[in-house]
Formats: structure tokens, C-alpha cells, sequence
């Protein structure tokens, strides 16, 4: 009687059959790992950082509007020009009259309160020169405004006295001031000064002040 031996390896053809089978399973595990259609995964594109744009060149500032300048309000002068010249005011023969060494002086300039005060304003200021004392005697005259005459007739009865005798008010006021040989005359808008050291009251300006007052 013929026994078959059982044997419990497979035989050849089997392991083959089997080891061609794990193959397969491989590969179909592999082809599940990888990408579809295989191809490899692209890098991520870096977009460039776009090339920053130059700046327009910003508009000039508009320079702000200067600020309106109102302009000064014009005043009323307080003088009106003396249009007469020095040898109106007092002539050479008159003066001559007045004193034979009285003379013009070629190098006057105003230096007396009332002479500075009169030139300020519009005024004229003269000075005769005693060719033998070498005093000086200054002539002045101006028209001051209202306001400005009423301040120098405050001024003159501050530092004087009336004087009734260069003539008559309210046509004429008159001044005179013994500290500094003054003598001062408000008449017809005009102011007349005559200022000397040699003048000590109001009689010795008189003869002088009548003839300056007879020019205006």
C-alpha cells in the first residue's frame, strides 16, 4: 500500500506563487504612498517682493498768505509849512534898524526849545547875531494845529507870564519867561518866539516882536 507523506512547506511552485504575491502587495502599497501621476511636489512659488515705488516728489508747500498789513492811519499834520524864508520874517534893514551890529548868522542852528519845537513842526527858525556881544537871538515861527497850540500855550503859562503888551486878546496872547529870554505870541494860527540871553523882560523883545508880527 502506497503512503502519501504529508509535509506542511509548501512546495516550489507555491512559494513562488506566494512570493510573486507579496511583490504585488508591495507595490500597490507603495503606488499608495506616492503622488498622483507621480510627479514630485513643486516647490512653492516665492513671489518676488515688487520693487518699491519711487516717490513722487511731494508738491512745494504753498508759502502762507503774508499777514495784511493794515496800513497807519494818517493824522492830522500838526503844522501846517511856514512858506515865509528868514529874511521875510525879519528883513537885514530891519534888523539893522532894530541894532546896527545885528546881522544875519551864517552858522545858525536851532538850539532853544522853542526853536527846536518850531522846525518839529513844520516851522522856520532864524537866528540874528550881535556882532559886538556875539550873542545869538532865535526867531522862530510856526502854525500849529488846534490841539498843538492849546499844549504850547499850557507851556508857555507854565513857564512864564502873560504879556499884555505884544498885543491885544483874544487876537493876540503873549508870553514871556525871564529864566530863558523867551518871549512867545499866538496870533492868527501863527506862534512867534523870540528867545535871547540878553532879553531879561518882556520889554526887551517887544520892538523885535512888533516887527516880525508886521511881516506875517
Amino acid at each position: 500500500m502506497t503512503h502519501f507523506r504529508s509535509s506542511s512547506r509548501p512546495t516550489g511552485r507555491l512559494r513562488a506563487a506566494l512570493a510573486l504575491t507579496g511583490a504585488t502587495l508591495a507595490l500597490v502599497a507603495l503606488a499608495g504612498c506616492a503622488p498622483e501621476g507621480g510627479s514630485e511636489p513643486s516647490a512653492s512659488a516665492t513671489t518676488a517682493p515688487n520693487a518699491s515705488a519711487t516717490a513722487e516728489p511731494s508738491a512745494e508747500p504753498t508759502a502762507s498768505a503774508e499777514p495784511t498789513v493794515e496800513p497807519t492811519p494818517v493824522q492830522p499834520p500838526e503844522g501846517t509849512p511856514v512858506e515865509l524864508a528868514c529874511d521875510q520874517v525879519i528883513t537885514p534893514d530891519e534888523a539893522y534898524e532894530l541894532n546896527p551890529n545885528l546881522g544875519t548868522d551864517p552858522a545858525y542852528a536851532p538850539t532853544s526849545d522853542t526853536a527846536v519845537t518850531a522846525t518839529t513842526y513844520n516851522g522856520v527858525s532864524c537866528g540874528l547875531l550881535n556882532q559886538s556881544s556875539g550873542e545869538v537871538i532865535e526867531i522862530s515861527l510856526a502854525q500849529p494845529n488846534e490841539p498843538l497850540t492849546n499844549t504850547l500855550k499850557d507851556a508857555a503859562l507854565a513857564g512864564g507870564d502873560i504879556v499884555p503888551t505884544y498885543g491885544t486878546a483874544p487876537e493876540v496872547e503873549g508870553y514871556f519867561s525871564a529864566d530863558t529870554g523867551t518871549a512867545q505870541v499866538f496870533t492868527g494860527g501863527y506862534w512867534v518866539a523870540v528867545s535871547s540871553p540878553d532879553m531879561i523882560e518882556p520889554g526887551d523883545a517887544e520892538r523885535l516882536m512888533s516887527l516880525v508880527l508886521s511881516n506875517l
